[in-house]
């Protein structure tokens, strides 16, 4: 992940903190609902505070929270003291074991990688994720003109070159779309992908 962004979420974890209580990403919770398999294992990767992966373990899920930021995981632990967090990112996830997740969530993160850093992290979300298991990856983009805001990078990924990475790494997409965020004037692109078997040689 981009070293100044995550500068930035450790510098300013308390302001974003208290932002990131009043956001509820309901589209997001909607696609996990229609498409996650149910009471398996979950990675909220990028999981900031902890919001969603308290609504993730209230839904029934076994869930391991990830995130690049100490001070955003200091957040998360004081608002959800018996969750299991990790200090790990991408695109390597070092510290995530092949296969070893059914569920896979990765919100408003990859935005924040370096061009040259998105195939890698693509390989490694589909490595942790079981097969027959779930992918829901979200990202967005940003007007401003050096691609950083506040100081955080976004880069601009192009849909169908990441969908045309995740289905190399072995994925099938079943489910893409454009979900426009009124209040904030902002676009974000949600896609769903599911592991296929290995190929028979």
């Amino acid at each position: 992940m981009d070293p100044q962004t995550i500068s930035v979420y450790d510098r300013s974890a308390e302001q974003i903190a208290e932002q990131h209580k009043v956001l509820v990403p309901t589209r997001i919770y909607q696609l996990v609902n229609k498409f996650f398999i149910k009471g398996e294992a979950c990675a909220d990767i990028g999981c900031g505070i902890g919001r969603d992966s308290a609504w993730l373990s209230k839904q029934g899920y076994a869930v391991v929270s990830i995130d690049a930021s100490e001070g955003m995981l200091q957040q998360a632990r004081q608002l959800n003291p018996n969750a299991y967090f990790i200090q790990d990112s991408l695109p390597l996830l070092k510290k995530q074991a092949d296969s070893s997740f059914t569920n896979v969530l990765c919100s408003a993160v990859i935005m924040h990688l370096a061009d040259d850093q998105i195939a890698c992290a693509v390989t490694n979300l589909v490595r942790i994720t079981a097969v027959d298991g779930v992918l829901i990856i979200s990202f967005r983009g940003t007007n401003s003109k050096d691609h950083r805001e506040n100081g955080k990078l976004y880069s601009v990924i192009k849909l169908d070159k990441l969908v045309s990475l995740f289905t190399q790494a072995g994925t099938r997409l079943l489910h893409s779309e454009i979900d426009y965020q009124g209040d904030r004037d902002l676009e974000w692109t949600n896609i769903v992908l599911k592991k296929l078997p290995p190929l028979a040689v």
